[in-house]
């Protein structure tokens, strides 16, 4: 069977540079690339995973650190689709993923433990504020890593574009007309994305010199249908006499719940009420009327931090503060009209 020792030999380049090569790193001619692609197309050369770990002194596994306490779990399709796509592009690097937990049996190990027991070169994070401590061994070690949820000291953060978002929902709702607009709001205190869409609320609302009632205001405290079911019930009964034209709610889940409940009391949507969330989730085409909503690329901020993090581990780029924030759109459907 082939090694990479024979293609070393064959193309007179040494394996450091093959290597680079079968794994797309910068830093190479196009000559080299043209030569050592050719050899091991012609030789049929398979990369051995154990050769090419001793060669390159790396395991080739990024771990998936992730918190279950949001109530949404990996399988929910905002995490799932990042995940996806952060695999997908991982992959094209040379990578395979592992997910971890800090569970071994009986025994209770730190994060940062499990990764170097699994011997991870790098890491990519996907929890809320409350996952702080548990991350915190990890945080504070020099393991490559990046987050696609929350903002850390020191680590690069892809996130969508949470103030632009809700601007663009509100532009929407002002320019229809609406002057009276309630906020349904998540977590405040476990949720960047939450605190960056409600601060991005505020703005637009002085911005427009229009009233910000606190009659207009509720804080879902999970990333649920009841709890947006609650939320929307809370809203009425502080608004009752004074009800506002449009909301707009922090995720996409409280706007089918909206629906739900203020068709059971005799609203229609969106004649007295129109309603815009955030995410565009999959049920928002499937839910009557289908929902407006705010679209993120999910698609692109796994790609980004895939990108970012092999760029990490190549000594590339440094780890550092640094957030990218990736573009959102508008999808405008059913619950929205002139006032």
């Amino acid at each position: 069977m082939l090694t990479i020792y024979d293609i070393s030999k064959m193309t007179g380049y040494s394996i450091s540079t093959i290597s680079k090569v079968l794994n797309n790193y910068y830093g190479v001619s196009e000559k080299a690339k043209k030569t050592i692609k050719k050899a091991v197309e012609e030789s049929g050369y398979t990369p051995n995973q154990y050769a090419r770990t001793l060669a390159t002194q790396r395991s080739w596994l990024i771990g998936v650190l992730y918190s279950e306490e949001k109530g949404l779990g990996i399988v929910h399709p905002h995490f799932n689709k990042i995940l996806e796509s952060f695999q997908v592009n991982i992959g094209k690097c040379g990578y395979d993923t592992i997910f971890l937990n800090n569970s071994v049996g009986s025994d209770k190990l730190t994060l940062l433990d499990k990764c170097n027991a699994r011997g991870v070169d790098g890491v990519i994070l996907a929890g809320s504020e409350k996952f702080n401590s548990t991350l915190q061994s990890v945080l504070e070690s020099d393991l490559p890593k990046v987050s696609v949820e929350t903002v850390y000291p020191d680590v690069y953060t892809v996130i969508a574009d949470n103030r632009l978002g809700t601007l663009q929902a509100l532009e929407h709702l002002y320019l229809l007309g609406h002057r009276k607009i309630a906020h349904i709001a998540s977590d405040l205190q476990t949720s960047i994305a939450a605190k960056e869409r409600y601060e991005a609320y505020v703005e637009f609302m002085e911005k427009k010199g229009l009233e910000r009632k606190d009659s207009y205001f509720v804080e879902a405290k999970k990333f649920t249908k009841e709890s947006g079911e609650q939320a929307i019930r809370q809203l009425l009964s502080q608004c009752w006499d004074d009800m506002p034209t449009a909301i707009y709610a922090s995720y996409d889940e409280y706007v089918a719940a909206a629906v739900s409940v203020l068709n059971s009391q005799g609203f229609k949507i969106p004649e007295d009420i129109s309603l815009v969330g955030f995410d565009d989730l999959p049920l928002c085409e499937y839910v009557s009327p289908a929902i407006t909503t705010i679209h993120q690329d999910r698609e692109s901020i796994g790609k980004e931090a895939a990108r970012i993090l092999s760029a990490i581990i190549a000594g590339e780029i440094e780890n550092k503060s640094e957030v990218i924030r990736i573009p959102t759109s508008l999808v405008i459907r059913q619950t929205t009209r002139k006032k």
